[in-house]
């Protein structure tokens, strides 16, 4: 857009000195600047300096254009950055030129922080992080605030960071140092509350493009007279207004010869980020674990102890009854004992014959007898009987009738059905020892840890958590004792990207009370779910 000099019955004064024409121009979008360029000359008989010649405006400066005079009702108005200046001198003296364009770049320089990182500082020149300030006392062990931003694995809601950078109204700098602020009340609305914006950070002009490009809008950028940044769109459903009669109102000429000062706004500021942040943390017991409730998501550890049988488990069956041609009554829970599991994982027939034992205790082992009340005896004899039955059967019918006869099949299914549910719980408690028995255990760390439903406000909804344990191990100073160990001997225990692995220290009883008098036992990374993060 080009707007000549209009005539006037009063000059403009602008930056110290007349201006003789301006034209401007309007940029759409992230890449495209507002610009406007000024001619001016000093006026000797008004005593006119030039802002920029004399030092009394510098490059990198805001501005603010305005035609407004008393005796016009049209005028024009541009707020930016004082980005160049030239002089053109000739036999018709001396006449600057200015260059503004509009504070675009100063939006692609501000970070805002989204997700990832809670640790300080929450705000410092052009750098926001919006989840810092609304979780960041997690770190302060406030689980008040856990969730409050929203954040999930999708990112952070639209709305939700615009309502922070409300709350923190930040201050922006330019490279010369010069301050403004922004009017986020200006920035789109009407995103659904599900759209997220991806981390772990984004620049405010980058959040503006994106956001337009959902909403199908076309944005500029504008400055006032107070340094306030606004954004303002257009839909690209529409004709925009026309500028005729700004246009229509002005008219110009053109110069030569030029000199002068000029500002690069280059972008200069980026993150990196890093792996998530491990840390060791000590435990001083640790349980045996045997997987999560099949109902309510708990732990599966003993609840009990025996001189006789060992440690006793509380495990439902759900999975087990719907592949069992004879389901048990109920899905329990079932009581198994440390002997059932170490029998089972010894062989089919010594978990048989010590599940039809009447003397076992354990209410699954009840459950099976209960199932087959001739005991164990008597029910290879039964399977013998039916087989022989079968056979016999079979010996008497001629090869088709045999095939066919329903008596027959019966009896082989039968036998079948018997000996494979005998077998299916065989094998769900011999799975038990395989999967976790000495293989998995469980402990409660001394620390807070925060925890939320996620954000999708579904009733499924999954917990989420501040910190997440792992047996993963974590990095430590080179000289830090480790569970009483120093290098070289905790070097056994060192990964090959140098992290300490899990391990555990077992005192035995009569034979000392340090590493040094040889008391412990170290075993390498054990599956210990909460004892290392």
């Amino acid at each position: 857009m080009t707007l000549p000099t209009p005539i006037l019955n009063e000059p403009i004064v602008f930056l110290g000195a007349t201006v003789l024409s301006f034209n401007s121009s309007l940029g759409f979008g992230s890449q495209q600047e507002s610009t406007l360029s000024l001619d001016l000359i000093e006026d000797c008989e008004a005593n006119q300096n030039f802002g920029p010649r004399v030092g009394a405006n510098t490059i990198g400066q805001p501005v603010y254009f305005t035609t407004r005079i008393a005796s016009e009702s049209t005028f024009f108005d541009f707020g930016g950055i004082l980005n160049n200046w030239t002089v053109t001198q000739n036999s018709s003296g001396k006449v600057y030129n200015v260059k503004i364009s509009d504070p675009r770049s100063l939006l692609e320089n501000c970070v805002v922080i989204v997700d990832s990182y809670l640790g300080p500082p929450i705000q410092t020149k052009n750098y926001f992080n919006i989840y810092s300030y609304y979780e960041g006392n997690v770190l302060n062990q406030d689980c008040t605030v856990f969730g409050t931003s929203f954040t999930s694995e999708r990112g952070m809601p639209y709305q939700k960071i615009i309502d922070g950078l409300k709350l923190m109204n930040p201050t922006i700098y330019s490279p010369t140092n010069y301050e403004f602020t922004i009017n986020f009340t200006s920035f789109p609305t009407g995103l659904p509350e599900y759209y997220r914006v991806p981390g772990p950070s984004i620049s405010i002009l980058q959040l503006i493009s994106d956001v337009c490009d959902v909403l199908g809008l076309d944005f500029f950028i504008t400055m006032n007279n107070e340094n306030v940044i606004s954004i303002n769109t257009v839909t690209l459903n529409q004709q925009p207004t026309s500028f005729n009669y700004i246009i229509n109102a002005f008219n110009g000429s053109a110069t030569d010869l030029s000199y002068g000062q000029e500002i690069r706004n280059d972008k200069t500021r980026s993150l990196i980020f890093g792996e998530q942040q491990h840390y060791l943390t000590y435990v001083d017991k640790f349980d045996f674990f045997f997987g999560e409730d099949e109902l309510n998501g708990n732990p599966i550890v003993p609840y009990a102890r025996d001189n006789c049988v060992g440690f006793w488990i509380a495990k439902r069956v759900h999975t087990l009854n719907c592949s069992l041609n004879m389901p048990f009554a109920s899905n329990g829970p079932y009581t198994i004992s440390e002997m059932d599991i170490r029998a089972a994982m010894s062989s089919y027939e010594l978990w048989k014959d010590r599940a039809f034992n009447s003397s076992t205790p354990g209410t699954l082992n009840a459950a099976i007898r209960e199932m087959h009340p001739q005991g164990v005896a008597n029910l290879d004899n039964s399977l013998n009987t039916l087989a022989n039955a079968a056979t016999a059967l079979d010996a008497s019918l001629s090869a088709a009738d045999s095939v066919n006869n329903p008596k027959s099949r019966d009896i082989y299914v039968n036998k079948y059905n018997i000996t494979e549910d005998l077998k299916k719980i065989h094998a769900f408690v011999q799975n038990l020892g395989d999967t976790y028995y000495g293989k998995q255990y469980i402990a409660n760390i001394n620390q807070t840890i925060c925890y939320n439903r996620s954000t999708d406000g579904q009733n499924y909804s999954q917990l989420i958590f501040s910190d997440i344990p792992t047996n993963a191990g974590g990095w430590v100073d080179e000289g830090t004792r480790v569970l009483g160990l120093t290098d070289p001997a905790l070097t056994f225990f060192r990964q090959e990207d140098n992290r300490i692995g899990a391990f555990a220290e077992f005192n035995i009883d009569g034979i000392g009370t340090s590493p040094d008098e040889g008391s412990n036992i170290g075993i390498q990374n054990p599956t210990i779910s909460d004892l290392v993060e």
